[in-house]
């Protein structure tokens, strides 16, 4: 077995630590360089050794870069699909409001439902391609295994269909995933917000 700890590098980050912690770095703290890598795209620093266009799915499944706000983990699965072949099909979502008061529909406009990814929510707009890898938001079908957070790759794409196989399974079977109207169980709105969209998302960004 070969000890880590006592490796050049790690000697040098404890004593760095060390010195923080007994407070002689002074107000002006210098981070090692190992903190700056030459590469400062996450996707290219995750994804760059990688031929996305040949890469097996399962290769991918334990790769993701984390995102404080949706907004950036949706930036982040656009931008790794740029990378995948082939040209993206943009699913756009029907928004709406649950309400028994007619005047809420036109206090809240369709533009700003649009604008909406609350958590657990697939974007108004989804960008999908065949062979992206996504994951599901819904439980489908638990006794297939299609459950809330199951990775499958996108083998087709439909007006109104969308055909997967889940990653790792043992076979080939496919799956048809339709649009299916989303309503929020809890959040911190003013109303209750519908979206009729592919319950999925891409899973290169969480």
């Amino acid at each position: 077995m070969k000890n880590l700890r006592a490796l050049e590098t790690e000697r040098k980050f404890s004593n760095w630590l060390l010195e923080i912690g007994e407070g002689n770095s002074g107000d002006n703290i210098m981070l090692p360089d190992i903190f700056y890598p030459s590469e400062q795209n996450p996707v290219k620093q995750l994804y760059g050794d990688l031929n996305l266009s040949t890469i097996m799915p399962e290769e991918l499944k334990g790769r993701a870069i984390p995102a404080v706000t949706n907004d950036a983990s949706i930036n982040i699965n656009n931008h790794v699909l740029i990378c995948l072949p082939g040209e993206p099909v943009a699913y756009e979502a029907a928004d709406d409001i649950v309400s028994d008061d007619p005047n809420d529909r036109l206090t809240f406009s369709a533009e700003f439902l649009n604008s909406l990814t609350p958590t657990g929510m697939p974007p108004y707009k989804l960008n999908l391609k065949p062979g992206c890898i996504i994951m599901l938001l819904r439980n489908l079908a638990p006794t297939k295994g299609l459950c809330n957070g199951t990775r499958l790759t996108v083998t087709k794409l439909q007006r109104n269909i969308t055909e997967a196989k889940r990653i790792g399974s043992e076979n080939d079977e496919k799956y048809f995933i339709p649009r299916i109207p989303l309503i929020l169980s809890e959040s911190n709105m003013p109303f209750k917000f519908k979206r009729k969209q592919f319950p999925v998302r891409l899973t290169y960004g969480n």
